[in-house]
Parts: C-alpha cells; sequence; structure tokens
C-alpha cells in the first residue's frame, strides 16, 4: 500500500515518460479510459452473492501453486463464482490488477483447437493441462503464479 504523496509521484512520472506517438493529453484521455475500466470490473467484483457459509483462513504455507489449485477447487464447489466474476476473470487486465499475474486466471476452452494449443502463449504453456468446469462451462486456468501473487490472491479468495 501506497500514501498519497507516492502515488502522485509514481502518477507524475508515468505523465513524464515519453511514449513514442502519444502526447501528454491522450495519456491523460488514455488513463481516465482505463480508471472507468478498472472502476467498472472493481464494482463487478464487488457484487457478491449473500451467504452464510464464511471460509476458512488460507494456508498461506503452502506453495503458490498448489494454494491456488485448492483453493480454486474449494470456490467452484461452493459455486461462488458467479457468471459476472467468471467473466472478469478472463480479462488479463483486470488479473493482473487484482493478482499481478500476467495472463488471465480463467480461459475458455474452444471447440475448435487441442487443449495443448489453448494452453500455449507465445510458445509456452501458461495454463494448466486439465480444464475446470464452471457453471458447465469448460476453462483452462493460468498456471504462472510467484510468491509475490500469494498475498493477493489469498485477499481476493478470502473475501469471496
Amino acid at each position: 500500500m501506497m500514501d498519497k504523496r507516492t502515488f502522485k509521484t509514481s502518477f507524475n512520472r508515468l505523465l513524464e515518460e515519453q511514449v513514442d506517438g502519444i502526447p501528454n493529453e491522450k495519456k491523460i484521455k488514455y488513463m481516465k479510459k482505463w480508471i472507468k475500466e478498472y472502476e467498472q470490473l472493481e464494482q463487478t467484483t464487488l457484487e457478491k452473492p449473500q451467504t452464510t457459509d464464511h471460509t476458512t483462513p488460507l494456508d498461506n504455507s503452502k506453495k503458490v501453486g498448489e494454494l491456488v489449485r485448492t483453493t480454486l477447487d474449494k470456490i467452484i464447489r461452493k459455486q461462488l463464482l458467479n457468471s459476472d466474476r467468471v467473466r472478469v476473470l478472463q480479462d488479463a487486465r483486470h488479473c493482473k490488477n487484482l493478482f499481478d499475474i500476467n495472463y488471465p486466471l480463467l480461459k475458455k476452452v474452444t471447440n475448435g483447437s487441442s487443449l495443448l494449443e489453448q494452453r500455449l502463449v507465445n510458445g509456452y504453456s501458461r495454463f494448466w493441462a486439465n480444464p475446470i468446469t464452471i457453471n458447465n462451462e469448460k476453462y483452462l486456468v493460468c498456471n504462472d503464479w510467484y510468491e509475490r501473487n500469494k498475498t493477493k490472491f489469498i485477499k481476493w479468495a478470502e473475501e469471496l
């Protein structure tokens, strides 16, 4: 978490950064657009179904990949992922903001190509080999997790 002064300094540094072919006015316009998109995604995430079944605190001692796998399985079994949440978790930018991962958490499986092809991003496998089923749809789950992502994932899961 950063204070207002650090945030302002970071923001000003972004504005001062030279971007090929984009003047400051355009950068500000893009930032406003992205802020609005982020707010909409956050609002969708906050709209959660009412439940009386509180989740137990997650085991922080597990490796992050194992933690994601076991926790996601519990979340799916408890049916905590509605269609809006699933849609948001397929957005790479939202997942970057939410978990600090470089790919969407979920990628919908399509019938047009093999699972192996669908798991690849730039020639590297970035999704689990076995798809999961959420609301009768099959999805691949991002496998590109690092210890730095663990805290954000735990926070998200505990807020469901």
